[in-house]
């Protein structure tokens, strides 16, 4: 009997299977469809802002377009390394480990994730900010000028791409030792700390009359590609063609390079990671106990909260996942206060408690997603029948047990540094409002609106949609949490110095009440909700 001929898999077959499953993921759940809308018009309104900067840098000035499209440039490419790594992760819709029992070559399994990513909302946003640069290209430099910034840009937006799902495969595979996990997360945290110190360089150099120092900044990217397909447009209008030929041989090089090395790490995220099991040692005092930090061993009880603290502080140091996330938050809320009190153009920059509203906001935002990273585990604490008071208030301890330190450090050197000691009991006062407030509005989230998160060692997968729904629920969060606080904000900017220490008290009490009372009420609606929560958590098998 003759075998039938295989017939090649196309690259639209991967483009519809993403349409469709992305379909089917929103067939009859109106939260995803409503975060899908929501996102759809962020997106938008992302893409027509690209469009409108890149067109810019062709009707302006020749030295002011080439900065612009240069930084410009640049920033796009670095938000789309550093922001899924950072924050929203990586839409994971076709996980490679899908296909691993398919007789697929490398070539086109690379190829049909790569058109599946281009179709998503951030490929199609940034295909459009990409037609300001073809615009820009032509006021530069007439018709040629276009064919050189589409070339550029269709370049640009394979290297976005491709870098995005370079360095995540990359990671996936390096992710098996927890050695290498920790290092990883080390060197994400530089990198987005360099990140702050960047921007204030940048900022004071803006203020200055003279372009010259900036003009030199983007010459030097100029050779990299990160802006190397943006300017090349400007090159051909200076009279050197070649010149802007070398630039877009840079970026395609680096696009082939990258490529390359993502089709070969894909099959290492294809096999996926085994993890095995340690041997078991004798533990003294208790497994809680010994899971405890040591401060905190004498005052804990036997009972269901100190078992989930225990187990979510393990967690918080141990699941690489929520280890990305703190690590990022931290950085973030070290570099944003210093950021803000050293805004060039304010002699006094902007006011200490108001600057550190977003480190205590976004500390205790991380969990406005808290039980999607148990998933199927939550089962766990239903069949144990926990308290949803408990549960709440046992995660929220231990998530304050890191961060409470990391604030009173953080406020306190912001405010010595900064030569503001007069302002810190007023600060403190703040800080607790905003932390307490924040933990108070994501415990409703997390019960309201949880989803699903990969059971992945890739700290930065994302669950197709997920991406959006992260970043939604984060900015929901802090901007209700800042509202229910301002009371507290509006009494440490207003009250004279002789009675800014009455906001010290005043935002403890805010917060902790704010955190008891949220807890109360909406662990009442978990031990409702408990299985539909399970449900919404679980991934898809």
């Amino acid at each position: 009997m003759a075998l039938m001929p295989v017939r090649p898999v196309r690259v639209t077959v991967f483009v519809r299977l993403k349409l469709r499953m992305l379909g089917h993921g929103l067939r009859g759940r109106r939260r995803r469809v409503v975060t899908f809308a929501v996102s759809l018009a962020v997106g938008l309104w992302l893409a027509i802002a690209g469009f409108l900067l890149f067109l810019t840098s062709g009707a302006v000035g020749r030295d002011i377009g080439y900065v612009m499209a240069s930084f410009g440039g640049a920033t796009l490419v670095l938000g789309w390394l550093l922001l899924p790594l950072l924050f929203f992760g990586v839409d994971e819709t076709l996980d490679p480990a899908r296909f691993a029992l398919l007789p697929l070559p490398r070539r086109t399994l690379a190829t049909g994730m790569l058109a599946g990513a281009v179709v998503g909302i951030p490929g199609v946003a940034t295909a459009l900010a990409m037609l300001g640069v073809a615009v820009a290209g032509g006021l530069r430099a007439g018709p040629a000028g276009v064919g050189v910034a589409i070339l550029g840009g269709a370049l640009n937006l394979l290297l976005c791409i491709v870098l995005s799902r370079a360095v995540t495969s990359g990671f996936a595979a390096l992710l098996r030792s927890r050695r290498v996990r920790d290092l990883a997360g080390v060197v994400i945290a530089l990198l987005a700390a360099s990140m702050g110190p960047l921007q204030l360089v940048i900022s004071s150099t803006l203020g200055h009359a003279s372009l010259a120092p900036v003009l030199r900044i983007a010459g030097v990217l100029a050779w990299t590609p990160l802006s190397a397909g943006f300017v090349a447009p400007y090159d051909l209008a200076d009279g050197r063609p070649l010149l802007a030929l070398v630039r877009l041989a840079i970026v395609a090089g680096t696009v082939a390079l990258l490529t390359w090395w993502w089709a070969v790490t894909l099959e290492s995220a294809m096999i996926g990671v085994s993890g095995g099991l340690g041997g078991s040692r004798p533990v003294r005092g208790g497994v809680v106990r010994t899971l405890l930090p040591a401060v905190l061993r004498p005052a804990a009880q036997p009972g269901q909260f100190s078992g989930i603290m225990a187990r979510e502080l393990r967690y918080w140091s141990r699941d690489p996942r929520r280890r990305s996330s703190l690590i990022s938050i931290i950085v973030g809320g070290a570099v944003v206060p210093v950021a803000l009190r050293l805004a060039p153009g304010h002699s006094a920059g902007v006011p200490l408690p108001l600057a550190v509203a977003f480190t205590s906001v976004a500390g205790a935002a991380i969990l406005a997603n808290q039980f999607g990273f148990d998933g199927s585990a939550y089962a766990a604490h239903l069949l144990a029948a926990v308290p949803g008071r408990t549960e709440l208030r046992a995660r929220a301890a231990a998530l304050s047990v890191i961060m409470v330190p990391v604030l009173l450090v953080i406020v306190v050197a912001v405010a010595v540094f900064g030569e503001e000691s007069g302002q810190l009991i007023a600060t403190l006062g703040t800080a607790a409002a905003m932390y307490g407030a924040s933990m108070a509005v994501a415990s409703v989230l997390s019960v309201l609106v949880a989803y699903p998160v990969p059971d992945s060692r890739n700290a930065f997968a994302s669950a197709g949609g997920s991406a959006s729904a992260k970043g939604l629920l984060a900015f929901i969060g802090m901007v209700a949490a800042v509202v229910s606080a301002s009371p507290v904000l509006m009494a440490a900017l207003a009250l004279p110095g002789a009675l800014s220490w009455l906001v010290l008290p005043a935002g403890l009490a805010w917060g902790i009440a704010g955190v008891l009372v949220t807890t109360r009420l909406v662990g009442d609606e978990l031990d409702r909700r408990g299985p539909d929560l399970l449900g919404e958590i679980t991934l898809p098998s």
